[in-house]
């Protein structure tokens, strides 16, 4: 071999290749592969790498190492060595390793990142500098962009897409990150290569034979051997795949759930594999299958699974040629070169014309390729051929021309649009230079337009739309079909700024086709008013809606582009209102016209009433041409066409007077499909298309009219005009809203065209009426903005200068409060109101219904709508006013409204109004009945006095004004000098006085007074407890006797606090220091009567035992285990938790035991109970609870552990938040109501049970007598023990709840578990070197102390370390003991202990607990000085600290969470690199990570279901709670919502 490597590395080759050919022949010979330089002296190259490739391909990927990993592994080598390695060596001429180092190193980088963005990946567009939305960059380019310091929107990828950093044309300014720079080529051997690979894929994945090979590639040896292939489709659901792959292969749940998982993730699996008919018989039970139950549950598709059964040959190759798809992504990374080289072969025409390039072929046969090999080579095309301005052109043009053939094909298809090559849509026409080219070129948007109409087939007989006669199919295939919408909203995304005449000539091309659109729409979906009976069934109207919004923008961007030159918006205008024109040329045909006359005026109209005729919501060519007129408004060429525009321009009306109508009520018979429409009618999404423009046209309208004949054609469509020229019954609500109609015609002038107002100016004014009704967050504001093509909403520019922000407060949230000098802003007729509005707005600005809420000074109107003044003062309009200022006369008369009266005022402020509406006015400002609306009316009469009042009066009533400002200074500075000369002379009385106040007593109580423990304590005993049954709403006082009153709370295993999480049995007393496995109690917020609880969980039970013959959902609890729903809250709970009375004050007259005392005094016990019977059932009913889910068994009353239990569920749930302040409000209840069972969990079980506990706690303490087998002072808990003796002693003092006896208990016991304690931390807080020194120093120092009353301590280099080591080694264990202590005592905090601890608190903590501030003092007793002496003798003491045991150090190290970046971008980023470890490195759709360890699973998908449950119990800890199970988050062992900054 002449040209393999030197030495021992071809030994080795040769070595693997022997091995790897055992492997794949069944017989003994080697087969080494031929060399590339042997190919290279071959005749046809291509011949001779078919020949290498039909030998090797169907041998090694036969399919023997699916669900293997060890032979998949072999595959993948063998594939490497065997078929890859030799093809880059026929590429480089070279070994591949060095050659494609050396490759990379002189390579010269593209300007374009061209990062291939992954699913849920963020992306960075900014705000400032991006061209348009759909321009985005990575996260590495964004970090080392300019951009970054910008404005900018943070997204998630959906996939397909890749980063724009290096497009000149995608951003404003710095289109480069500081990482990227330019581009050169390669030879004609690469070509070839490349040719022949790059064919050999297309070929093999657009092979549609199932038995054949394409010719070269036949395999010497054909055996008979077949896969039965299972395709993806979007029809089939995972049940049923997994149902049907049983039924067909006889497989496991197990194994049919991966065939089901790797169909939807790759597009296709074999499931079987043998001779024909094995596979076949396979298929057969599939198709049946899947077509039965398509059919049983009526889905939109009824066709079955595609399945295949394909020669063994054809998937071998099939799956190479997937791999060698990868190969060449890979490759090309290496070079630019190559990459420039592998695009031109792809996109090189072949001899058979038009659409016979490689690429074209992979293109148009993308939905005949299943969903695996569509991303991969998608994904190359964008590593390739989208990377470079030159070939993205040419693909460009080729995707241009087979843009109806590929739609076509997506539209037939099923799969998603992410998986289709039409999604590529999106990286080539939004290119501006891309975009303008093929509209020019190719004509795109008119192949666009015309596309998507012939999908859209059914029309009525006036060819529109119609909707109402899909099928769920054709439903479907609508949906789909929107697509095309988005592809021309990316073309018209830009708008130029220079034109061509050849741009000018194809865009106006493109404007009839979008005009042939609208004209489809204009007028659809008609509806005609129900009289008599209530319409059958519901029509159709969300399609048509749906296809507005999707147009919505569109329309605005076409706007835009005829904004930008003069010529195009004057053609477009001329073809807008021709098509118009002829959409509604009938409208003065047939019936003869019909003349009104009112006022002296008259006009002819066509007969049309909105209650009686069709009408439609949907007028789009009508809207278009508002739009139009508007940005004409300033060349007037609209004033050319007088003849045509006053006649449509009244279209709008039926909409308006429909809206009226219906808000009248008198549309109630047509149902709910009316009242939706004109919801989204008014609706943020859809009113910029339909409402406003239907408000513009109706003021071009007008202002191109005689006013009198505008105002008589307005009240001929409500259908009102012989209520005001005769007297007829009034319709009090089509008046107010025909009113409120002229009001917004004359005084909405916040568009740019209609008034002269800067383009901010209507986003301002819209922030302003917003805040009017409520304070809002940002998000809120944003959603009730209409957004323009790029999301933008203008928000952020205005806000700042009409809002104030305001910090979150008890909400959680920031919100946006109006500014007091923008309240002079508000209009009480804003026109983007609903009532609800309205009425809210008008609340909160007017607390009293008599102040006048004046309007604001319009803007001035621009010349083209000047004329729309003239309605004020036409005749028409004064007629109107004056009639319902007449009807307004009759205190009694039901022929006018508030309402009414109210928009007559309105319109009533103009400057030129009549005599007699004036003296109309003046007669009602008196009238008795119209005392509310007094105000306005003097106002109004006061603004059309104030032109007649003199300069004289003004300055009169100035130097009244000034002279009372001075009369007031005057004196309240006599009143001051008064002030001051009577205290200067009477100085000496209030000092006495200073002095007697400061010896009255405060009524607050000190620090010093404020104690929880012992016989000085104070509590909230004298308190009573009332309490509100949530379930039957009756107040109760909790005592000890009656009926017991229960809290409602979830009981369950916690691990919080362990630092071994794999430690599952829990230690026999729960003392150990290591917290293992504990019992942790969360509350709920309902409190009720036992006997109303016991009613409504067997009410749950019930319930439940009724669904089970119904379709079971998921439930969030489960009642067979006792679980149930707060009935106020709707927390999770498993049990109830009885609540006790407060304990009662101890006497401060009895005498304080000492610890000698007190220990005679600790073998006394009181046999007695003084609970009733309903409080004894319900603590039995807790301490079952709390032992069945502790022990993971059945209740048992007679077990000696019940109490152990209830005492240990008390200390952990004190323990889990002993590190946060003692007031905890959202669990004030549960804490205190746990306290208070613990001490009195004696009633469950025998006295002498509690007694035997209570001596073997005693033997961890006291030093007489010795025990055997007694614990380890290191191996004890200390707060579990303080918290296990104090309750066992109130158990056995229960005569006694409060005296002398049990509280100086309390203080003794405190006091000696905090010595413990304290020599805990000496013991394990200094290091292994000095532990054996440490042990027999205080051995000797403490049995010498009996005598010396001193203690030795260690050799420190400090003794201010020491004790600083000593506090904060105590802090967590005191502040557990006062949070126990003020819950079993109900005494008082002092307000020290909210804050953080310091020198000051830390004090106040030791006065609270009856401690002294300097602990050392605690030393000086003998007693204690002999407990000490007999915890350092312990015999396992010196053996754990030499090392032979594990013990936990003080402070115990709490559990936190895992550290989170500070950018979340990072953590989001980590998220989409994720891929899942079970399922073949796939993607995962929603990954979770695991705060607790940082690892990172799926959380909505079936690969990790069954493997991490049982495995990690921080993984329960965290998807369980986060991620919708029924168990609430133990993170903390309370609930999730106490402290959220926890978390960080």
């Amino acid at each position: 071999i002449t040209c393999s490597p030197p030495g021992g590395a071809m030994s080795l080759t040769r070595l693997f290749f022997f091995h790897i050919n055992v492997w794949l022949s069944p017989v003994s010979q080697t087969l080494l592969p031929p060399l590339p330089q042997c190919w290279w002296a071959s005749a046809d190259l291509q011949q001779e790498l078919y020949h290498h490739l039909a030998a090797y391909v169907p041998r090694i990927f036969l399919g023997r190492g699916e669900g293997n990993s060890r032979e998949e592994q072999k595959e993948e080598l063998a594939c490497q060595l065997l078929l890859l390695a030799p093809l880059e060596w026929l590429l480089l001429g070279e070994d591949p390793a060095s050659g494609l180092a050396l490759l990379q190193e002189n390579n010269c980088p593209s300007a374009l990142c061209g990062h291939v963005f992954k699913v849920g990946e963020p992306t960075y567009s900014c705000r400032e500098c991006a061209a348009d939305p759909t321009c985005v960059l990575c996260m590495q380019c964004f970090l080392e962009s300019a951009h970054r310091q910008h404005r900018y929107r943070m997204t998630t990828s959906g996939g397909g897409g890749f980063c724009d950093c290096g497009d000149t044309e995608a951003w404003k300014n710095a289109p480069w990150c500081q990482k990227h720079a330019r581009v050169d080529g390669h030879t004609e051997e690469v070509r070839k290569v490349f040719f022949i690979i790059l064919k050999y894929a297309v070929d093999l994945l657009t092979w549609e034979q199932e038995d054949q090979l394409p010719a070269g590639l036949e395999p010497p040896y054909r055996a008979d051997t077949y896969f039965c292939v299972v395709f993806n489709d979007e029809v089939h659901t995972y049940e049923q795949v997994i149902y049907t792959l049983q039924k067909a292969v006889s497989c496991s749940h197990k194994e049919a759930l991966s065939f089901a998982t790797a169909v939807d993730r790759e597009g296709r699996k074999s499931v079987r594999f043998g001779d024909f008919q094995f596979c076949e018989q396979a298929k057969s039970v599939i198709v049946v299958n899947s077509a039965s139950l398509i059919q049983r549950n009526k889905s939109r598709q009824s066709k079955p699974l595609r399945v295949q059964v394909m020669h063994s040959s054809v998937v071998a190759h099939q799956c190479f040629a997937l791999k060698t798809l990868k190969w060449l992504g890979q490759i090309i990374k290496y070079s630019d070169g190559l990459r420039r080289i592998l695009c031109q072969v792809g996109l090189q025409q072949g001899p058979e014309g038009e659409n016979s390039s490689l690429v074209d072929r992979l293109m148009l046969n993308d939905s005949r390729m299943w969903k695996g090999a569509r991303n991969i080579y998608h994904q190359l095309l964008m590593n390739s051929v989208l990377m470079d301005l030159k070939f993205k052109k040419i693909f460009a043009i080729q995707f241009a021309k087979n843009y109806r053939s590929l739609q076509t094909d997506f539209l037939e298809d099923d799969h998603e649009r992410v998986v289709s090559v039409t999604s590529l849509s999106v990286q080539l026409f939004t290119v501006p230079t891309v975009g303008r080219m093929l509209m020019v070129e190719e004509n795109l948007m008119t192949t666009i337009i015309r596309t998507f109409v012939d999908h859209l087939r059914h029309r009525d007989v006036h060819g529109r739309f119609q909707f109402d006669r899909y099928t769920a199919q054709q439903a479907f295939k609508f949906g789909r079909v929107q697509s095309l919408i988005g592809d021309l909203k990316y073309v018209l995304i830009s708008a130029p700024s220079e034109w061509s005449d050849s741009l000018r000539v194809k865009f106006l091309e493109g404007f009839d086709a979008v005009l042939d659109l609208l004209t489809c729409m204009q007028g659809m979906d008609p509806v005609v008013r129900q009289v008599g009976q209530h319409i059958e069934m519901e029509p159709e109207w969300e399609a048509a809606f749906t296809l507005q919004m999707k147009l919505t923008h569109i329309i605005s961007m076409i706007q835009d582009w005829c904004s930008t030159d003069e010529r195009v918006l004057i053609q477009a205008y001329r073809k807008c209102l021709s098509a118009l024109t002829q959409c509604h040329g009938g409208l003065l045909d047939g019936e003869p016209p019909v003349s009104l006359s009112m006022a002296g005026h008259c006009v002819e109209t066509f007969r049309y009433q909105v209650s009686q005729d069709k009408v439609s919501i949907h007028l789009p060519v009508c809207r278009l041409l508002a739009g139009l007129h508007v940005l004409l408004s300033r060349t007037e060429v609209a004033s050319r066409f007088p003849e045509q525009l006053p006649l449509v321009g009244v279209l709008p009306l039926r909409c308006l007077v429909l809206c009226a109508q219906v808000h009248a009520g008198m549309w109630r018979r047509n149902g709910f499909s009316l009242i939706n429409q004109i919801y989204y009618y008014h609706n943020v999404k859809c009113r910029m298309e339909m409402f406003d423009k239907d408000i513009i046209m109706l003021q071009a309208g007008a202002s191109m009219m005689d006013p009198n004949h505008f105002l008589m054609m307005v009240l001929s469509r409500f259908e009102l005009f012989h209520i005001f020229s005769s007297d007829f019954v009034q319709q009090n609500t089509l008046i107010e809203e025909m009113l409120h109609l002229i009001i917004m015609v004359i005084g909405e002038r916040y568009v740019a065209g209609v008034g002269q107002v800067e383009p901010l100016e209507e986003v301002r004014r819209e922030i302003i009426h917003q805040l009017s009704i409520r304070p809002m967050a940002h998000s809120e504001l944003v959603k009730a903005l209409p957004e323009n093509g790029n999301k933008e909403t203008g928000l952020e520019r205005v806000i700042d200068s009409v809002a104030l922000f305001k910090s979150p407060g008890v909400t959680g949230r920031g919100l946006y409060e109006l500014r007091p000098e923008s309240f002079k802003h508000f209009n009480l007729y804003f026109h983007h109101y609903s009532r609800a509005d309205h009425s809210f707005a008008v609340s909160d600005l007017s607390r009293d219904p008599a102040v006048a809420l004046p309007p604001p000074l319009p803007p001035p109107l621009c010349p083209l709508f000047g004329s729309l003044v003239n309605l004020l003062q036409c005749d028409v309009l004064l007629a109107v006013e004056s009639a319902v200022l007449q009807w307004a006369m009759e205190p009694g008369g039901g022929g006018w409204t508030e309402s009414m009266l109210q928009r007559v005022s309105q319109q009533g402020k103009a400057p030129t109004s009549s005599g007699s509406i004036l003296a109309l006015l003046e007669t009602l400002q008196n009238a008795p009945h119209l005392e509310v609306h007094k105000d306005m009316i003097t106002w109004i009469l006061k603004v059309k006095r104030t032109s007649s009042a003199s300069k004289k009066e003004k300055a009169e009533r100035k130097r009244k004004a000034e002279m009372a400002r001075l009369r007031r200074e005057k004196i309240m500075a006599q009143m001051s000098e008064m002030q001051k000369n009577f205290i200067n002379e009477n100085k000496e009385m209030f000092q006495q006085s200073g002095e007697e106040m400061g010896v009255f007593p405060s009524l607050e109580l000190t620090c010093a007074s404020q104690v929880c423990v012992g016989p000085r304590r104070v509590g909230g005993s004298e308190r009573r407890q009332q309490v509100i049954c949530i379930l039957c709403q009756e107040e109760q006082e909790v005592t000890g006797v009656g009926q017991a009153m229960v809290l409602a709370a979830f009981v369950q295993r916690s691990t919080v606090l362990s630092r071994n999480r794999h430690w599952r049995d829990p230690p026999r007393d729960r003392l150990t220091p290591t917290l293992s496995v504990a019992t942790s109690c969360t509350p709920a917020a309902g409190r009720a009567r036992s006997l109303c609880s016991s009613r409504y969980f067997e009410a749950v039970q019930l319930k439940e035992q009724r669904r089970q013959q119904r379709l079971r959902g998921h439930n969030s609890y489960d009642v067979e285990n006792g679980e149930f729903l707060c009935p106020l809250c709707e927390c999770l709970s498993n049990t109830v938790i009885p609540l006790l009375p407060h304990t009662p004050l101890p006497d401060h007259s009895a005498d304080h035991l000492s610890l000698e005392a007190w220990l005679k005094k600790t073998s006394q016990q009181v046999e007695s109970s003084p609970f009733s019977i309903s409080i004894c059932e319900m603590i039995i009913t807790f301490s079952m609870s709390v032992y069945k889910v502790g022990l993971k068994t059945n209740p048992n009353e007679q077990d000696h552990r019940v109490p152990v239990l209830s005492w240990s569920t008390c200390a952990y749930t004190i323990q889990s938040i002993g590190e946060n302040s003692p007031e905890r409000a959202s669990q004030d209840d549960c804490l205190s109501a746990l306290t208070r069972f613990s001490s009195a969990c004696w009633a469950s079980v025998p006295l002498r049970t509690v007694h035997a506990h209570l001596s073997r706690l005693l033997t961890v303490l006291l030093p007489d007598p010795p025990v055997e087998n007694a614990p380890c002072i290191l191996h004890v808990d200390m707060f579990h023990l303080l918290v296990y003796a104090v309750l066992s002693y109130n158990s056995l003092h229960s005569t006694e709840p409060s005296g002398p006896s049990v509280d100086s208990s309390h203080v003794h016991l405190l006091h000696l578990i905090t010595v413990a304690h304290m020599v805990q931390i000496l013991l394990t807080s200094v290091t292994a070197l000095k532990c054996n020194n440490l042990m027999i120093n205080l051995e000797c120092k403490s049995s010498s102390s009996h005598s010396t009353k001193s203690v030795v301590l260690p050799d420190v280099s400090s003794g201010w370390q020491l004790l600083h080591r000593l506090k904060v080694g105590l802090l967590p264990f005191l502040r557990a003991a006062a949070l126990f202590f003020h819950y079993l005592n109900s005494s008082v905090p002092p307000t020290d202990l909210m804050g953080e601890c310091s020198s000051a608190g830390w004090e106040v903590l030791c006065s609270y607990l009856s401690l002294p501030s300097n602990l050392l003092l605690l030393y000086q007793s003998e007693t204690r000085c002999l407990c000490r002496y007999r915890w350092c003798h312990h015999p396992a003491l010196k053996h754990t600290l030499q090392g032979g045991g594990d013990f936990i150090r003080f402070p115990r190290e709490s559990n936190r969470l895992i550290d989170l970046p500070e950018d979340y971008s990072v953590l989001i980023n980590q998220a989409s690199s994720f891929t899942c470890p079970r399922s073949g490195g796939d993607k995962s759709r929603a990954p979770t990570l695991c705060l607790v360890c940082g690892a990172m699973l799926c959380s909505q998908s079936y690969c990790c279901q069954v493997e991490f449950f049982p495995s990690m119990n921080c993984h329960l800890t965290v998807v369980e709670g986060f991620e919708g199970s029924s168990s609430p988050s133990p993170v903390w062992g309370i609930p999730w919502q106490t402290d959220p900054s926890r978390l960080y």
